[in-house]
This record gives C-alpha cells, structure tokens and sequence, in this order.
C-alpha cells in the first residue's frame, strides 16, 4: 500500500514538472520569439520527455492505439523518404530528423495531456489566458492607423496571419471545453472571463482577415451558443451572447470598419486555393503508394513545376493537408492520418460520459479538420504552428476521452472490491 502511495506522489511530481514547463512554454510560443519557444522547448521539455520515455514506462505507455500510430507514421515517413524521394540528401536527412523530433514531440504532448486532465481547473484558465494574450497582443502591435490595409499577425507562433488566428481558436477553444465540462459549478467571474477571452479572440481573427479562421470560428461559437443553452438558463445564455456580440462589434467598427472589412475579405478571390488543389490533383506523385518523399520540396514536383510556375504562381506547400500527406508520403500517409483523426473520434463517441460532452469533443476535432482543410500540408514536422492546430486537437480530444474511461474503470474496481 505505501509503495502505490508513494508511487501515485512520484507520478503527481512528474507531470506537475513537466506541465509546469509547458504551461511557460505555452505562453512563451504566444508572446516571444520562435528562438526563445524552441529553444525552451528543445533544451527543458524534450529532454525530460525522453527521461520519463526510458525510465519511467509506466507514464509513457507506447502501445497507446493513437500513440503508437503517430510513432509508426513518424518512422514511416523517416524510412520511406530515402528510397522514394529525388531530392537533395539533406533535405532526406531533415525530413528523418523531423520524424523523430515529432515523435518525441507528441510523446511529451501526451504527457502534458495527463497533466491537464489531472488538474482541470488550472489548466482551464491556461488556455484561455495564453489566447487572451495572444489575441490582445496581436491587436496591440499594430498601429491603429495602419488597421484598415493590414492583416494583422500576433507573436511568436500567431505571427502569421492564418496559423496566428487558428491558433487562437483553438487555445480557446478548449479552454471553454474544460471550463465547461470540468464537473465543478462555474463562477459569475469566470463566465465575465470566458467572455472577454471569446471577445479578443474574435476581434483578432477578424483582424487578420483570415477567411477560413474567421468561418471556422463562427461555425464553433454557433456550436457553443447551443452548448450554453443546454447548460445554462435561456437568460443568462442570450445575455452572453448579446453582450459578447455588441463588443465585437464595437470594437470591429471602431478599429477597421465593416464595409472596408467586408471589401478586404472578398478582393483576394480564392487566393489560388483552386488552383493549388487543382495542380496537386493533375499531378499526383510519383508513387500514388509512397508518395514524393517528405525530403522533397514541394517546388521540384510536377504540380508545381508543370501547372502552378506556368501560371506564375511561387507557392511552397498545397495549402491542404490532406494533399499534403498524399504528395509526400503517399496513400500509406493518408491512411495513417486518417487513423490519427479517427481514432479520436472513435473515442469520443465511445467515451463514458454525457452527449453534450461527446459533441463538444467532436467539435474540436471539426476545428483541426477546418482549419487545416486550405492551410497546412504536414503532422510530421519539426516545432511549428500545426502543433498547435493540429496536434493539440487531436491529443486532446483522444487523452479526455482516454481519461473518462479510465475513471469508469477506477470506479469499477473500487465496486468490485467492496464487494468482495
């Protein structure tokens, strides 16, 4: 009995340390330079990572269904780019230390997503500080004459202007899910908090003038409207939205107005979306099985030297990445990944929990589908911005419904014991 007590304390202290580290490293990755986030990241997170992977194996549990899935795709892509790739050998060369630097990458991710599942509350206010912080500090940096022409970046990780506004999205987006679904009663401040957050989230993707967050984002406050609605009384739900609405709008008309807003988001067209997806889709690799190689670059395939250079157009990924997967490493790439969005929703529609949980997990997982449907090309990719609309999604949603299953479990054995 002391040693499962003791063992229990050594486990707390582990995952207390490292999702210390990664709540500074969250923030870090929203507010500071990519030098100082990798560096941090690479020099503190990814060393303890690999300890605990080698010594400690009951917190690291390889055989995990998502897990061991996204290592074999890591290894996979590793492998396979030097005997189908033409490119130069240090680009093979990048692409095996990427597989290996994500495959150590999401195993610390799922050591912090024990850590969050732990200690809710906390974490919680986590997510929605750091897309608080990025959203105000994105609006902030840029000067308020210049609103009205520029799409507005953030810091760090959001300092693009696509990947910066999902991002956002996504950190408050499951912010809300834990705060919402985290079992304890929810304070009037933290409903005014959750507000505010939801406020300079919108108001900074609306600044980015990022077409695909913006729609993407619509659609799941459209979602969490009913999720409030079934949690909460109909008055206070109508009076977070209008409240939250009059604000965005406010804020929206006084910094860029909407009628130049609207002008901006529609004189780009489609920004060649079509033409990028048409190109990929014309020009399939070389091995429909194997793909092109993730050590190749994009601008040597046909795509781009057959259709998109005669059309003038220097593009660098597919800007989809289910495209991206297939140009690389083939329909065996595909179907990894669709094992790695599927298993997530696998688990979430066979977690022991209620159905308004079940959905919002769901949505989560819709966000990383949305948001990377005209953006992105990889997973499989050394620290970048995908790790948070991408991995984080799907790590988080698979580790939630992981955790409620165990719970079941623990109950189970605890009935079982007072009967016997």
């Amino acid at each position: 009995m002391g040693q499962n007590s003791s063992g229990r304390e050594m486990t707390a202290v582990w995952f207390g340390r490292l999702g210390f580290l990664f709540g500074i490293w969250l923030f870090l990755s929203v507010s500071a330079p990519e030098v100082v986030f990798r560096t941090f990241f690479h020099a503190l997170i990814l060393p303890l990572t690999a300890y605990l992977a080698l010594q400690r194996r009951d917190l690291v549990d390889l055989k995990e269904p998502f897990i061991a899935v996204f290592v074999l795709f890591c290894a996979y892509m590793s492998v396979s780019t030097w005997f189908v790739g033409s490119g130069p050998v240090k680009d093979d060369w990048q692409a095996s230390r990427w597989g290996v630097e994500a495959a150590f990458g999401m195993l610390a991710f799922r050591l912090w997503m024990s850590s969050i599942v732990r200690y809710r509350k906390v974490w919680g206010y986590v997510f929605l500080c750091a897309a608080l912080l990025g959203s105000l500090a994105g609006v902030a940096t840029v000067p308020l004459p210049e609103f009205g022409g520029l799409r507005t970046g953030g810091l760090g990780m959001l300092e693009h202007p696509i990947q910066g506004a999902s991002i956002a999205i996504v950190l408050m987006a499951i912010g809300l899910f834990i705060l919402l679904h985290r079992n304890e009663p929810i304070q009037p401040a933290e409903v005014f908090f959750a507000v505010l957050v939801i406020v300079a989230t919108c108001v900074f993707v609306i600044m980015t003038k990022s077409r695909a967050p913006i729609l993407t984002m619509c659609a799941y406050l459209t979602f969490f409207v009913f999720v409030l609605g079934a949690r909460f009384r109909p008055h206070l739900t109508a009076f977070c939205v209008v409240f939250a609405g009059a604000l965005i709008v406010v804020s929206v008309q006084s910094l860029v107005g909407f009628e130049p807003l609207v002008e901006q988001l529609f004189k780009r067209g489609d920004a060649h979306r079509f033409d990028i997806w048409e190109a990929y889709a014309s020009y399939p690799p070389e091995s429909l099985w194997f793909g092109n190689g993730a050590g190749m670059d994009f601008k040597l395939m046909d795509a781009s030297r057959q259709f998109l250079e005669p059309l003038g157009l220097d593009i660098s990924h597919p800007h989809n990445i289910w495209l991206g997967v297939w140009a690389e490493t083939g329909f065996i790439g595909v179907a990894f990944q669709l094992a790695l969005l599927g298993l997530p929703v696998l688990w979430a529609i066979k977690a022991p929990t209620n159905p308004l949980v079940k959905l919002h997990l769901l949505a989560l997982l819709a966000l990383f589908v949305m948001l990377t449907f005209t953006d992105e090309y990889t997973l499989l990719i050394s620290m970048h911005p995908v790790w948070l609309i991408g991995w984080l999604p799907l790590i988080f949603v698979w580790s939630w419904a992981c955790s409620a299953r165990a719970a079941v479990r623990k109950l189970n054995r605890a009935g079982e014991a007072y009967v016997q």
